[in-house]
């Protein structure tokens, strides 16, 4: 009951706070709108019919139908990618509850919920933050379907519902394709439990919410190449080379300058979050051939090298962030675990190494919305990027 407890505290506390640093200033932090969100809205001119262009239909849709609520097709747009974040939040939670700890997955969550990055991506007026929530999205209720044995039907529903959702999101086939082989390959007696009526309810779910786009790209099969990273002109060898030169300097190093999505050439990470991330390499890498650690190899690999295809690939940078964020989280593991070992008796010792981490976390935490907040809108880059528009 006090573990139930906790949990529950925890999921409340987190969602609080998500919803705060999320939303907060989110139609006066910076005055007008950018390029990328001024594309976003002449869509939702229309309806935005999934029939006729599925590329990120479900959240298309669904700002459309917000900004003609508030009457306010912007502000519509931000509200929906803030929603979207914290579903992402919400996803992101449980996933590290399911694969760590509740108090691993309610410092986790902090450390997400703060970084400029994922502030940059929920605020703006564009289906970015889908490149985050879908992958999140699908590899929740796969944990969950391999984890629990009450749900076990429930959840294996969820998951094809989850498939069928993140097809309509650009990168993410390759993301399916890899979970589905790694199921297929390590999980095969998991599947050879289920019922054949779970297996036909699970198929007509998965068809149902991808027969929209089934009938779109029927009519433009062009949207194919978009949902696979493909852009519509292949890069030269040599800019592809730069790009992929420059995507992982982006995380770690130096960012090329994009000031609609982050300040400078400021990297993505700060020292703390960098290190963490080595080491959670490090952590996933001794765990090979487990589930996760393929799973999180094999789909950074392939976006690795599918985003520097991409003519924004700054932005299509977005689609690693949920992987990188879980190991983040990999190396907070493994650094508390190295530190137990060296003091597995002495209880002030543990406390003060916890007490460290912590502390680390929550200045990572204050460098990133004081660089979101404060530096990043008052940059001159950044105030020329944006135009107000009038009515």
């Amino acid at each position: 009951m006090g573990k139930h407890w906790r949990g529950v505290v925890s999921s409340v506390i987190i969602a609080i706070l998500a919803t705060i640093t999320l939303s907060l200033q989110l139609t006066s932090l910076v005055p007008g709108q950018n390029r990328f969100e001024t594309a976003t809205l002449t869509e939702l001119q229309h309806f935005p019919s999934p029939l006729h262009r599925a590329v990120n239909a479900p959240y298309m849709v669904t700002a459309f139908a917000v900004g003609k609520i508030i009457n306010n097709p912007l502000h519509g747009a931000r509200i929906t990618s803030v929603v979207f974040g914290l579903l992402a939040t919400a996803c992101f939670f449980y996933l590290l509850k399911l694969w760590f700890s509740t108090k691993l997955a309610t410092v986790g969550s902090l450390l997400f919920i703060t970084s400029s990055w994922l502030l940059h991506i929920s605020h703006q007026a564009a289906p970015f933050i889908l490149l985050v929530f879908a992958p999140l999205l699908v590899l929740l209720p796969l944990a969950w379907y391999l984890r629990t044995k009450k749900y076990k039907n429930l959840a294996f529903y969820l998951f094809a519902a989850s498939l069928g959702f993140a097809a309509y999101v650009p990168f993410m086939p390759w993301i399916i394709a890899v979970l589905l082989v790694v199921v297929l390959v390590k999980e095969k007696h998991h599947l050879q439990k289920l019922s054949y009526w779970t297996v036909v309810i699970s198929a007509v779910i998965y068809f149902a919410v991808l027969a929209p786009l089934f009938i779109s790209l029927a009519i433009h099969p062009g949207q194919a190449r978009e949902l696979v990273g493909l852009p519509a002109h292949v890069p030269s060898i040599s800019m592809y080379f730069s790009q992929f030169y420059h995507t992982p300097l982006m995380l770690l190093f130096k960012s090329q300058p994009l000031s609609e999505i982050h300040l400078g050439s400021l990297p993505m990470l700060d020292i703390f979050s960098s290190a963490m991330f080595a080491l959670g390499l490090y952590y996933y890498a001794v765990r090979l051939p487990k589930r996760r650690s393929v799973i999180i190899f094999a789909c950074m690999l392939i976006l690795f090298l599918i985003i520097p295809l991409s003519d924004n690939y700054q932005l299509a940078i977005a689609a690693l962030l949920p992987f990188i964020f879980l190991c983040i989280m990999g190396g907070v593991v493994e650094l508390l675990n190295q530190w137990f070992s060296y003091f597995p008796r002495n209880p002030w010792a543990r406390n003060v190494g916890v007490a460290l981490v912590v502390a680390a976390i929550g200045f990572s935490s204050f460098y990133h919305l004081q660089r979101y907040f404060i530096a990043w809108p008052n940059a001159p880059a950044t105030k020329s990027v944006y135009v107000v528009k009038s009515k």
